[in-house]
This record gives structure tokens, sequence and C-alpha cells, in this order.
């Protein structure tokens, strides 16, 4: 994320735009299906804020799992939702949807080994996302516990080096 955009997702939040949060402000751009809302913070961190008021947490690739639920969208109406809350917001909506982490949350799921998370992350994907993602990718496509359909997927993913 260009630094021009935190300052401006900053400037949004101390006007008082958005929502508040432990400590400070964030912008949900996407409601999930449970309720849950992704979106930026004051430091330009992607937060995912449960609905039933459980603990925020801002995206760190160590932590990629907690956004998870985002691949139950469909890819499509995912960016589409950022995109029209950011412009919206007066922001940039292909560059904010750009900043969404995609491939550090589907590393972190394909990562847990999950059948039914693996296929759903694995159809989340957008082809130029693949290449930033082969050799977890590659992983996929040879792990003997992974059920045919989806070291098949996989292996259809797999983008030479």
């Amino acid at each position: 994320m260009s630094a021009n955009l935190k300052d401006r997702v900053r400037e949004l939040l101390d006007a008082g735009g958005g929502e508040p949060l432990e400590g400070g402000r964030f912008l949900p751009l996407v409601t999930l299906e449970s309720g849950a809302r992704v979106g930026l913070d004051g430091a330009g961190a992607w937060v995912f804020a449960p609905e039933d008021g459980g603990t925020a947490q801002a995206f760190a690739p160590e932590r990629g799992r907690a956004f998870f639920e985002v691949l139950e969208s469909k890819r499509d109406d995912f960016d589409a939702s950022i995109e029209a809350a950011a412009r919206a917001a007066g922001l940039p909506p292909e560059e904010v949807a750009f900043s969404f982490p995609a491939v550090d949350v589907v590393r972190a799921v394909l990562a847990r080994g999950l059948p039914s998370m693996t296929r759903l992350a694995l159809a989340w994907l957008r082809l130029t996302e693949a290449r930033a993602l082969r050799a977890d990718i590659v992983a996929v496509s040879r792990d003997p516990t992974m059920p045919v359909p989806i070291r098949d997927l996989a292996e259809r993913l797999t983008v030479p080096e």
C-alpha cells in the first residue's frame, strides 16, 4: 500500500470516519456473511473485526488464518465490495483492492492442509497471484493426503518458473 493511500485512510479516520475499534478507528470495506467486517486501520493495515465483538486482528502473515472467512465469499464479489466501499470513501478503488493481502491469506490457509479450505483457497486465487504461490501450490499438487481433485486443481494452477 502506498504511503499516500495510508495517509488518506488516516485522514478519513482522524476526521471521524469509519467505526470505533479498540484503541482507534477502522474503515470497514467488506461485511462477510457472518457479519464480520474487513477493512483498514489508521496505519493502513487490514483488519478482521468479528461480528460478535471479539478481538479485532490486524493482518500479519503469521495470523493470516484469521482472515480465512474471506475465502467463503466469491472473489469477484469480495473485490467489488472493497472497490465500492473505497470509492464511496473517496479512495482509489483498485489500489485499495490490490492492497488486500490475498496471497498471504491463501498461503496461510494452504499451510493448514485442510482439504475443504485448500480447495476454497485455490479457487479464490487470481491467476496473477499464482506465481507468488507457486511453491505452495506445487506442494498441494504433490500432497498424497489431499484428495485427487484438489491435487489436480493445484496441478492446473501451477505456473512455469
